[in-house]
């Protein structure tokens, strides 16, 4: 009788302990904490380009010569490099000088950014103007796992017009990027505040 007492006391003691855990709840997945650099900034101001802005010293720019095997429509295309960020801001330039290219190409920015929606969460758009500086445009902050989070085109409304799109090259998790896109959206606000047609 008193092995069946201490085997039940044995039963208690573990259900006892059993009960009393706590249950565990899945902890949300983790990112690298990143460290931002200082911002600081450099002209840039290139020949083939019909105008100058300013980018971050922490930016390689470099001039795009190929645009799928064909030469570019206009020298100014160029690729704003953020090595330690594995980011890029893709800039296009084109002459807008004819009335029928204008439209087409303020249309085509919309169709571009909007290609993103059945990804976005959201689109918002920023309106830009300076008419001491001509620069005319909009900004486009697309929110949640689009590949482009923001973008922008910026015009004179006569002759000038640069498009602008920030990419990383990773696949797209607005949670992992977003420290990021925000610093680098910052950098490309700053691209336009800058700019300065020829």
């Amino acid at each position: 009788m008193s092995s069946s007492k201490s085997g039940w006391s044995i039963v208690a003691i573990c259900l006892l302990l059993l009960s009393c855990k706590e249950e565990e709840t899945p902890r949300p997945r983790g990112y690298f904490m990143m460290d931002f650099p200082e911002k600081a900034y450099q002209k840039y101001d290139n020949p083939v380009c019909p105008c100058t802005f300013e980018v971050p010293e922490y930016a390689v720019v470099q001039q795009e010569k190929h645009f799928f095997d064909e030469d570019p429509e206009h020298p100014c295309w160029l690729n704003v490099n953020f090595p330690s960020f594995n980011a890029t801001i893709f800039l296009s330039y084109k002459d807008v000088r004819d009335r029928k290219k204008f439209e087409k190409v303020i249309g085509d920015s919309y169709i571009l950014t909007f290609k993103h929606s059945n990804k976005a969460d959201f689109i918002d758009e920023s309106y830009i103007q300076d008419d001491q500086r001509k620069i005319y445009g909009y900004m486009f902050d697309v929110g949640g796992d689009a590949a482009s989070g923001a973008q922008f085109f910026a015009t004179d409304s006569v002759s000038h017009f640069l498009r602008g799109a920030l990419y990383f090259n990773v696949t797209p998790n607005a949670d992992s990027i977003q420290p990021a896109q925000s610093f680098l959206q910052k950098d490309m606000e700053h691209l336009i505040g800058t700019l300065q047609w020829r």
